[in-house]
Order: C-alpha cells, then sequence, then structure tokens
C-alpha cells in the first residue's frame, strides 16, 4: 500500500513538472499594415447590383471617399479584420468617407447564415452587400480574398490589394488621410484660373 502512494506521489510529480515544462503558445494576428498608395486611376466598372432590397451602379461612389471590401465567411483573416474595419468607419474624422464591404458566401449556404450573424452579433454597423448573385464579384473580378478597393470621389479606383489589413494603425489612417488630402489640393490646383496678362505690360510689336 505504501509502495502505490509513493508511486502515485511520483507519477503526480513527474506530471506537475512537464507542465510546468510547457510554454503556452503565442497567439499572433494574420493582420498586417496595409501600404495604401495611390498607384492607380482606373474607372470604376460598369453595373448595376440588386439585392434583398439594396442597390448599388457605378454612379453611387462619386461625391465621397469609397473602401470597397469583399470578404466571406470561410475566410478567418476577412472576419478577423470586419471589427477593424467597422472601428475605422465610426472613428473615422477626416472627409466624407464610406467602408462598404460584399459578402460572396454562396447562396443558401451555411457559411452565409453563419456570415449574416457574424455581422448582427459583432454589431458591425457599415453598409454589407450580400452579393448571392455575383454581381459585383464579376464586375470588380476578385479573385482572392480579403481583396479591397479604394474609390475616388470622382469615381476612380485609386489603390487596391488583397489581404486582411491593421485598418486602424495610425499608419492606415495616415496614408487614407494623405491621399484624400493630396487629391483635394490637385483639384483645387486644376481649378485655379490661369493669372490675367498684365494690363499695363507694353504691347509687343506684332509686325516690324
Amino acid at each position: 500500500m505504501a509502495a502505490m502512494a509513493v508511486l502515485v506521489i511520483l507519477l503526480i510529480g513527474v506530471a506537475i513538472y512537464s507542465l510546468s515544462q510547457m510554454k503556452p503558445e503565442t497567439w499572433t494576428s494574420s493582420l498586417k499594415e496595409p501600404d495604401i498608395q495611390p498607384t492607380l486611376r482606373q474607372n470604376l466598372p460598369n453595373f448595376e447590383y440588386s439585392n434583398e432590397g439594396q442597390q448599388l451602379k457605378t454612379d453611387d461612389f462619386k461625391e465621397k471617399w469609397t473602401l470597397l471590401s469583399f470578404w466571406a465567411n470561410w475566410c478567418e483573416p476577412c472576419r478577423e479584420e470586419l471589427p477593424l474595419l467597422n472601428q475605422l468607419s465610426q472613428q473615422w474624422q477626416g472627409p466624407e468617407f464610406d467602408v462598404v464591404t460584399v459578402n460572396i458566401d454562396e447562396p443558401r449556404s451555411e457559411s452565409l447564415e453563419a456570415a449574416r450573424k457574424f455581422l448582427s452579433e459583432g454589431e458591425l454597423q457599415f453598409r454589407t452587400l450580400f452579393d448571392t448573385n455575383g454581381v459585383l464579384k464579376r464586375a470588380f473580378s476578385v479573385t482572392d480574398l480579403s481583396q479591397h478597393f479604394l474609390i475616388s470621389p470622382e469615381g476612380k479606383i485609386v489603390w487596391q490589394a488583397k489581404g486582411a489589413f491593421q485598418w486602424t494603425s495610425p499608419k492606415a489612417i495616415d496614408q487614407l488621410m494623405k491621399i484624400m488630402e493630396d487629391s483635394a489640393d490637385d483639384e483645387d490646383e486644376a481649378s485655379t484660373p490661369a493669372p490675367a496678362p498684365d494690363s499695363n505690360s507694353p504691347a509687343k510689336d506684332s509686325a516690324k
């Protein structure tokens, strides 16, 4: 009996020692900082989206900045970045700016229902379009998730990228703001009329 007790104590000691040597796994986010540079000046595709009582067409993107982001419920990095997109949208303090997300889960699938539940439970307030007919996916030639398009108030795609990002990082916010400010400066320069000729300057002889 005493030998059995000693054996139990030894086993417990070995177990405790083994647990003490285990290091907890460090969870690391898959999200990275975006590099948002206005490298494009691409016209928007022509399309008309209508589904579940929501409409969207090419001209709807004009007059304000829009970040259009495609995602699906089965894409884990997409779900990880959506709360950050929501935070970016809610806390934005620059020029008029909308975040619009497009879910491309298959119609009548469990993944689609899970996506609706994820948005509801997460209280994500940006506009979400469910592209079950594939109109937007085809129009923007989306091949990977997540995929993002930054659209100017003139209806031009000025940046696009694939991947899930840290949208609330200072770098991301500064880059978005700089693109918008630089665009506004370009518009001001384009709208400034050329100076009129000085009426007091001597006229040049038109003929000798």
